[in-house]
């Protein structure tokens, strides 16, 4: 036995699985959690973070999804009150976000993100373009939602160059207002490159999928998130990702 196997076999169970996460090794982790280990262990002795606390603050969506086959609690709070859904929003992470928005009841309304101190001024000072799709994806109808949080969303996005999240802002249905269409100049390629795209995108007829897709989306507003929602419908799978904006990531 060498010497990193021998230090590798002194270390507590706990510690076994803090090194898994930060090596994101789903096998090990499935190990674990086959033979019947607890997956709601705490593995961090100051903080009580668990594993899937761990794993979400980490960014490890793989082991994040692996925690969620077992039944872990997605929902667990740590010694600060804190759950591994706002751990990885708080790091960016956004697949972990978008993975957890699923099945955390916490936010099952996005209004906590959107509008909250707290949740507010981490979405409007510090998002990236990944984030922010996501949350646009999960957000059932823009339109409804109070002007002032359209306008925010809308400058931040322009602001900082996200095209990513304003295209999706769009496939979700939403139609910019004039007053916001003339924020973008021609003469810039980015925004003409932009604009060209969401010009065409209108002119084109679409699908009876897509307006099944839009009316889905719209009916879970004032009632969940729309990844909540499309998880708890006895839909296919595809159908599920479909409703969730998936195949325009």
């Amino acid at each position: 036995m060498d010497l990193m196997k021998l230090f590798e076999s002194s270390l507590s169970t706990e510690q076994k699985l803090q090194n898994i996460i930060s090596r994101n090794e789903t096998g090990e982790l499935d190990k674990y959690l086959s033979s019947g280990g607890d997956p709601n262990l705490r593995i961090q002795k100051h903080g009580g973070n668990t594993i899937m606390h761990e794993a979400a603050r980490q960014g490890h969506f793989l082991c994040v999804e692996k925690l969620m086959e077992y039944n872990a609690d997605p929902e667990i709070k740590n010694d600060f009150n804190l759950t591994p859904i706002t751990l990885a929003f708080r790091n960016h992470y956004a697949k972990c976000v978008e993975i957890l928005l699923r099945v955390n009841t916490e936010l099952k309304s996005l209004e906590t993100i959107w509008s909250q101190l707290s949740g507010a001024k981490t979405i409007w000072n510090t998002s990236n373009d990944r984030m922010l799709k996501v949350l646009v994806k999960a957000t059932p109808d823009l339109s409804r939602t109070r002007s002032n949080l359209q306008n925010n969303l809308f400058f931040k996005c322009k602001n900082d160059e996200m095209y990513g999240s304003l295209k999706m802002i769009v496939y979700g249905g939403y139609k910019f207002s004039q007053e916001q269409i003339n924020q973008f100049h021609e003469g810039y390629e980015k925004d003409k490159t932009f604009l060209d795209w969401m010009n065409q995108y209108q002119k084109t007829p679409q699908s009876l999928q897509h307006y099944c897709r839009v009316a889905i989306r719209h009916s879970f507003h004032g009632n969940c998130n729309v990844m909540y929602g499309a998880e708890v419908l006895p839909l296919p799978r595809l159908t599920k990702l479909f409703v969730c904006i998936k195949d325009e990531d």
